[in-house]
């Protein structure tokens, strides 16, 4: 009996002398992956911060669209980070509110200037010909902002790229009643 525990011993021991080496390098490997993820996790917020900077300076210069491509540039870095849902907000709300007065009268329709045949040559993105395909001069810009189920920024900034291309035009004459 005695012989039969001695021998469990030594296997348990033999078994614990192959694994030993293993696990301390898997210890290792940790303690390194944490360290790196530590200097990595640190380089993103160094970098946040960086572009953070940059972009309230150009707040500060009513720089509001270039700001918001460096707050966006951070929050990729820096997901959640109270700084930059701040100055994202604040920019946002700012941009929206300039994009939305260059636009009007939001009870107004817009309509297409551009025949169908021009439209075809510009060269629009994906999302700019859905709005395109929504302005019919019965639909106000209030409606469009409301119900095409982008961001209202976004939609605001497609409906001010069309206008100063002269892609679409508003007209005060054409207020549109809500439907």
């Amino acid at each position: 009996m005695r012989l039969k525990k001695k021998k469990q011993a030594t296997e348990e021991f033999c078994e614990l002398m192959v694994v030993m080496p293993r696990l301390a390098s898997e210890a290792k490997d940790l303690r390194t992956d944490r360290f790196h993820s530590f200097h990595e996790s640190d380089a993103r917020l160094n970098e946040a911060n960086g572009l953070l900077e940059k972009a309230s300076s150009m707040l500060e210069l009513d720089n509001h669209s270039g700001a918001m491509e460096l707050i966006e540039k951070a929050e990729a870095l820096v997901p959640g980070h109270p700084k930059v849902l701040q100055l994202k907000l604040h920019s946002e709300s700012t941009l929206l509110t300039m994009l939305e007065s260059r636009l009007g009268n939001l009870e107004v329709a817009p309509f297409v200037k551009l025949p169908d045949e021009e439209i075809l040559w510009l060269n629009l993105d994906d999302r700019t010909r859905f709005v395109l395909g929504k302005v019919d001069g019965q639909v106000s810009l209030d409606r469009l902002l409301s119900l095409l189920g982008m961001s209202r920024l976004e939609l605001a900034r497609i409906l001010n790229q069309l206008l100063e291309e002269g892609v679409i035009a508003v007209s005060e004459q054409n207020p549109c009643s809500l439907k």
